[in-house]
Order: C-alpha cells, then sequence, then structure tokens
C-alpha cells in the first residue's frame, strides 16, 4: 500500500498543479479543503474584467441571468439570479481569495472591479501585467513589489504612463493605440526599458528623430530598442522619410543584419559615440496583426 504524501509533498503538488484542476479536486476533498488556503496559488493567465474573466485555461462570462464557463471548447451555463457584480465576487473569491500571495504569470486588470473584492493584503506576484493608466494608483497596492521591474508592461499612451515607474521600469514596455496621440520628446527621455513597443499607431508622432539627435550631441545612447508597428504600409514609409530628410548621410544597406527588410526602404546606422550605433530600418512579418514595423535599435561597435 502506498505510503500518503507528506505535507511539503502535497503542498509542491497543489502549488503546481494546474488551477482550475485544482479547484475540481480541492472541491471534492474535505481534507485537501484544509489546507488549500495555505498553499501558494500559481496562475498561468489571470484577466479580470467587469463581466469576464479568464483563468488559464477557463473562461467565465456572467451574463445578465447566467454563468458561461468555455474550456477547451466546451460550454456549460448556470442559471443564476444575482447581479453580474455579485456573480463575479463569488467566482473571485472561489479561486482566489484567501491567499496571501497569487503567483501570475500573465495578468490582465482590464476595467476590473477586483479591488472591490480583494481582502487587504492580497499581493499579486506578476510578470506581465496588462492595465490601463488610470487604474495605476488603484492597482499598485495589490502588486507584490518583487514584482518590480515587470518583465511586459502592456498599457496605452497617456502622460501620466511616463511618470510610472511601473511602466518606465518594465523590460519590455508596450504601449497601444487605436488613435491620433503625440508622444513628445520630453516623454521618450524618461523611459528606461529595455524594448518599447509602439503597436496599432497609425495617425500618431513619436519624437523619435528629436531623441537620437539629443543622443548624437550627448554621446549618450539609451540603450531602448524602439519598435513602431502599424497595419498601415504608408505610416511606415512617412517615417522613414523624415528618418531620410534628417539623417541621409548615414544611409546604410546593414549588411550582416538578418531580418526580413521592406523591400526597397530606407536603412540608417546613425552613429553615437566610439562605441555604439543605432540603426533604424523597417520589416515586415505577414503573420503579425500588424506587419509593418519600423526598427530603431541601438547596437556596439562603429
Amino acid at each position: 500500500m502506498p505510503l500518503p504524501l507528506s505535507y511539503p509533498g502535497l503542498k509542491c503538488v497543489l502549488e503546481h498543479l494546474e488551477t482550475v484542476k485544482r479547484a475540481h479536486i480541492v472541491g471534492r476533498s474535505p481534507g485537501l479543503q484544509k489546507v488549500d488556503k495555505l498553499i501558494s496559488l500559481r496562475l498561468k493567465d489571470f484577466l479580470i474584467h467587469r463581466n469576464k474573466s479568464i483563468i488559464t485555461k477557463l473562461m467565465i462570462i456572467c451574463d445578465e441571468d447566467e454563468v458561461k464557463f468555455i474550456m477547451n471548447g466546451k460550454t456549460f451555463s448556470r442559471h443564476v439570479s444575482e447581479s453580474q457584480e455579485d456573480k463575479m465576487k463569488k467566482l473571485v473569491h472561489f479561486y482566489i481569495c484567501g491567499r496571501s500571495i497569487i503567483y501570475v504569470d500573465r495578468l490582465d486588470w482590464g476595467q476590473s472591479l477586483l479591488p472591490d473584492f480583494l481582502p487587504v493584503g492580497t499581493k499579486f506576484r506578476v510578470n506581465t501585467l496588462t492595465v490601463l493608466p488610470w487604474q495605476f494608483d488603484t492597482l499598485l497596492p495589490f502588486i507584490d513589489s518583487r514584482s518590480f521591474p515587470l518583465r511586459t508592461m502592456a498599457t496605452i499612451s497617456k502622460p501620466s504612463t511616463f511618470d510610472s515607474q511601473m511602466a518606465t521600469t518594465a523590460e519590455t514596455l508596450t504601449l497601444l493605440s487605436c488613435f491620433s496621440v503625440t508622444i513628445t520628446f520630453e516623454e521618450l527621455k524618461k523611459l528606461n526599458n529595455k524594448r518599447v513597443e509602439f503597436e496599432r499607431f497609425r495617425f500618431s508622432k513619436i519624437d523619435i528623430i528629436p531623441l537620437i539627435k539629443y543622443q548624437m550631441e550627448t554621446e549618450k545612447a539609451t540603450g531602448t530598442t524602439f519598435v513602431i508597428a502599424t497595419d498601415a504600409k504608408y505610416f511606415i514609409s512617412q517615417i522613414l522619410g523624415n528618418f531620410k530628410l534628417a539623417f541621409d548621410e548615414f544611409r546604410s544597406d546593414l549588411e550582416g543584419v538578418n531580418e526580413r527588410f521592406i523591400s526597397e526602404s530606407s536603412r540608417f546606422s546613425i552613429p553615437i559615440n566610439n562605441e555604439s550605433r543605432i540603426q533604424v530600418y523597417a520589416i515586415e512579418e505577414p503573420e503579425e496583426y500588424c506587419p509593418y514595423k519600423i526598427i530603431v535599435k541601438p547596437v556596439s561597435g562603429l
């Protein structure tokens, strides 16, 4: 007869068990229910919006009079007469409340009412975060300080974004835009990220050229790679045209750069100091939602 698992062994198994399976097993074992809240919870994905939540592979949608559970292509629905807010509150409490630390690989805060549901002291330890700028202050108390700097953060471009350490220190910062915005030279100077991606930009202005000129004047490269992604090829042509006006003397074939360049597009190798340059070029990745991209990349060497 096999020996039962010791508490350390049981803790290790439960902590790394897929979240939905864990809830299913624990819900059928009174013995496990006694220790479940004492064991850390690990979520691959956790999205929480006003009426929708995704917990790893399980999507939960709270409609007016029912709750839908969708997983692996199968849908199960249950009639519930409570308000949407009360339904979401019960679901959140069932899956995540009662634990001091919740490990989440990708947390999407969305238009969430989550702060109203969580007890004081609840902390998420996060790798990747999606959040709107006006939620920064609300969210911060629930993020464990050991999460910073974040591996990746996605948000939209607002002036407050560039004043948030949460955003400006993330290893990769993704800024989304579906409308016309201007990102100023002063805002770009505040970014300390290794990589900044501007996605869905089309009618916007990004002061990359003044930033590069500033680096040339000070002979100091920031070390940040900028990626401007769009679905509009003409926007790429417009940006490269501006680079040609400003840096035509530094046009280059960029031999040795292994990228899928957009045919006949201009490329540049701009010196910053004796040890670094900035390469500028356009690529096309047809499989991406925004296939056309400008890459502004600092490199070592002359």
